[in-house]
């Protein structure tokens, strides 16, 4: 369709936020066939797969169902109910932000400032649950489409009396497709999409060839009268019952009281022990190379332009989201006093004043790391990582996959699984189509390792953003659309950078590079990908709490090393040697555990 619109810059930049309208819509769902696909396992993982997305673009929609209520992460929610069910609910938007959404049994909405739901379970409850944020988000924030779909417009429809296109949007492979524990557990989705506001009128998936799910807008009413009304977009038992709800945990809030005693009580000895131990100042200057500082680069100016439509394009069009044919030096620093500084105070002071005890005698000892990698790609499950300068002492040499079989080699061993994707910090380097669910400003050019590109700033308003540590600056290849860098900043200073350096290419590899070289007779520990653990969202003071609890008791100092592993690791993730996970962990955090 010459005369189409540019897809990705209207999905891109469609706003919720500056609408005024008032809709009826219609969710109809399949209950057998999502049970059906619940019970799905990605290849090779294991894991049961997650509805359309890493940061969850198919959100429930709160109320519809018998027995539903807004979780947020509905692949963790078991349900009995069976047959086709159809829902019925109202939608209200108005400037800057407000919103109102109402059906049987529930109510939520935003004030501009704060969102909030009410729900009728076990009389009727109020929760507040964090900053602006949309009802239907799959509808109103449909730059999900982008990350990780190829889009086709098929024909201009009219929907609603509006005018609209119809799209289908298809799984695509990428090489970070399964990296951050998600998969696109749907044959295509089909959407109507306003030709002018960019949000979506209608969704539907389709899983084995049949209509999963269907959510539509069945009527449309720009600037309605009642959008004048403020008390509309305030929870109706108030702010005050919402609050003492809050959905996101409180150091007074329900559950802590077992992780502050058991965090109080370990994270103040470790920290007094780490207190106690002599630093060795000369060890680590000899230790570390001539690169073990972070490079620090200008602050970005503030008040930066949105991205030029060019950019995105080149994160969403890019070849390269497979990194076919590439070879690479990848560079990793982690500055581990500002990333400590970094953690919320309602967690420093879990465990009356342990773990803040344990986080400043941690942060004065432990100097920033810097970790050295050769890549060399040739597809989303053929690479190899060969550990140039490791920041750990796990002793891992290399990690080699070659489409079938995947080993990682430590100085003490060999272990093997199936063939899978490489650690999500190089899928995220290069499938960067993730980036079009955040804002992204600037754009200015600049140069990376002898490669030109562009250099964004990321924010995101979205609840679902995966960690405290995420990155807020970044540097497109202008030429292969890959990331070159990634930082996350505290503050002014840097946290956390991945750069890539000695870009190349058009490798095709040589053989026996996907291959170990293992002499006769080497063991091998075959790993089992298949541990049946859910997904589910990172507790981290829980987590912490139970993980030092039960090592601490054994092995005091090995749980120092232990904390000291799991703040190397990003602060997403326990290691292996810190026991067994806890259920509040994710999937990926467990996989990653071993």
């Amino acid at each position: 369709m010459n005369d189409a619109p540019d897809l990705v810059v209207l999905l891109y930049r469609a706003d919720w936020t500056r609408l005024s309208l008032a809709a009826e819509v219609s969710h109809t769902i399949d209950h057998d066939l999502e049970a059906l696909r619940s019970e799905t396992r990605v290849p090779g993982t294991g894991m049961p797969t997650r509805p359309l997305g890493p940061r969850g673009p198919h959100r429930p929609v709160a109320g519809f169902g018998r027995r539903a209520r807004p979780t947020g992460n509905e692949w963790e929610t078991a349900t009995d109910l069976q047959g086709t069910e159809t829902s019925r609910s109202t939608l209200l938007l108005a400037p800057v932000g407000r919103a109102r959404h109402q059906g049987d049994g529930f109510v939520s909405g935003c004030d501009g400032d704060r969102t909030w739901t009410e729900f009728e379970e076990e009389g009727r409850q109020v929760e507040a649950i964090g900053g602006p944020k949309p009802p239907l988000w799959s509808l109103l924030r449909p730059s999900w489409l982008l990350t990780g779909f190829t889009l086709e417009i098929l024909r201009s429809v009219t929907a609603c009396g509006r005018a609209a296109l119809q799209v289908v949007a298809t799984p695509r492979p990428s090489i970070r497709q399964s990296t951050a524990g998600w998969h696109h557990s749907v044959d295509r989705i089909e959407v109507i999409v306003d030709a002018e506001l960019g949000i979506l009128l209608r969704r539907e998936e389709i899983f084995e060839g049949k209509p999963l799910s269907l959510t539509e807008l069945v009527s449309v009413r720009f600037d309605p009268a009642e959008a004048a009304d403020d008390a509309r977009f305030r929870p109706p038992s108030g702010w005050e019952a919402a609050e003492k709800n809050a959905k996101f945990p409180s150091p007074d809030g329900p559950g802590w009281e077992l992780a502050k005693l058991a965090t109080g009580l370990t994270a103040g000895g470790l920290g007094a022990l780490i207190k106690s131990k002599p630093a060795d100042p000369f060890g680590q200057a000899t230790s570390e190379g001539p690169e073990a500082a972070m490079p620090e680069d200008e602050p970005m100016a503030p008040g930066a332009s949105p991205v030029s439509d060019e950019v995105l394009h080149l994160l969403h069009d890019s070849e390269n989201h497979q990194a076919p044919g590439i070879e690479a030096t990848l560079h990793h620093w982690h500055d581990f006093a500002t990333m400590l500084s970094r953690i919320p105070d309602r967690v420093r002071r879990a465990g009356f004043g342990g773990i803040g005890s344990l986080v400043d005698a941690a942060g004065q000892r432990i100097p920033t790391d810097h970790a050295v990698s050769r890549l060399r790609i040739s597809g989303p499950d053929r690479y190899r990582i060969d550990t140039v300068l490791s920041a750990s002492k796990d002793g891992l040499v290399a990690t080699i996959c070659n489409g079938q079989q995947c080993w990682k080699i430590y100085d003490e061993g060999v272990t093997a699984r199936p063939a899978g994707p490489p650690p999500s910090e190089i899928g995220d380097l290069f499938d960067p189509s993730w980036l079009l669910e955040s804002r992204l400003t600037g754009g200015t050019e600049t140069v990376i390792g002898g490669r030109p590109g562009y250099r964004l700033a990321v924010a995101s308003d979205d609840p679902r953003w995966p960690t405290m540590f995420s990155p807020d600056e970044v540097v497109v290849d202008a030429e292969l659309g890959f990331l070159l860098c990634s930082i996350s900043h505290a503050g002014p200073r840097a946290v956390t950078r991945y750069e890539l350096r000695d870009v190349t290419t058009g490798y095709a590899g040589e053989p026996g590079d996907f291959q170990p070289d293992l002499p006769p007779g080497t063991p091998v520990v075959e790993e089992d990908p298949d541990d049946g653990a859910p997904p589910g969202p990172v507790n981290f003071p829980g987590a912490m709490a139970g993980a030092f609890a039960r090592k601490a008791a054994k092995d005091a100092q090995s749980a120092v090393q232990g904390f000291v592993d799991f703040i190397r690791g990003g602060g997403t993730r326990l290691p292996a040697n810190l026991g067994h996970v806890p259920p509040s962990f994710s999937w990926d955090d467990r996989r990653r555990c071993g």
